[in-house]
């Protein structure tokens, strides 16, 4: 029986001690994680820099919005004024996976903060540089709207390895 190839994979969260995203990603167990500045240029950079260093097959960028209880939303587009750009993911296995467990939004209004901005400028330099790789945005709720984070963490670590 052939083995499946593993993915390498990079988790990214923006930083901030009640930033949901960063308290899910601390629970992420991987090696290969990305806790980015809360700056339009600076999370940009960064996410770049790491990306010349190194090569993946997928990058999972979370970001935090004040969702209803047990809500995910994931994004399929990002854009910069008239310009748009779509996931190269196929998101429907992890929709199913994880709406078992919560409500799921998939959507295609990307929004006009740094979760936006950070998509927009990852699926660009994908685009641009042939990088062999895909992305997706999952947002999630504050703190106080996520029944069991560390839940939550465990359904994307086996999901996802």
């Amino acid at each position: 029986m052939k083995k499946k190839n593993k993915l390498k994979i990079l988790y990214t969260a923006f930083k901030g001690k009640t930033n949901t995203s960063k308290i899910l990603l601390d629970f992420i167990s991987s090696p290969n994680k990305l806790y980015l500045l809360n700056s339009y240029n600076n999370s940009v950079k960064m996410l770049e820099e790491e990306l010349n260093k190194n090569g993946y097959d997928l990058i999972i960028s979370f970001g935090q919005l004040p969702l209803e209880k047990d809500t995910i939303k994931i994004e399929t587009i990002a854009d910069k004024g008239n310009i748009s750009l779509k996931t190269n993911y196929n998101c429907n296995n992890l929709q199913n996976i994880l709406k078992v467990r919560y409500k799921v939004i998939v959507s295609t209004i990307a929004s006009n903060y740094l979760c936006n901005n950070l998509y927009y400028y990852g699926l660009k330099y994908i685009q641009e540089n042939d990088y062999p790789a895909k992305m997706i945005f999952i947002h999630i709720p504050k703190i106080k709207n996520i029944s069991n984070i560390k839940e939550l963490a465990l359904l994307i670590n086996n999901y996802f390895n």
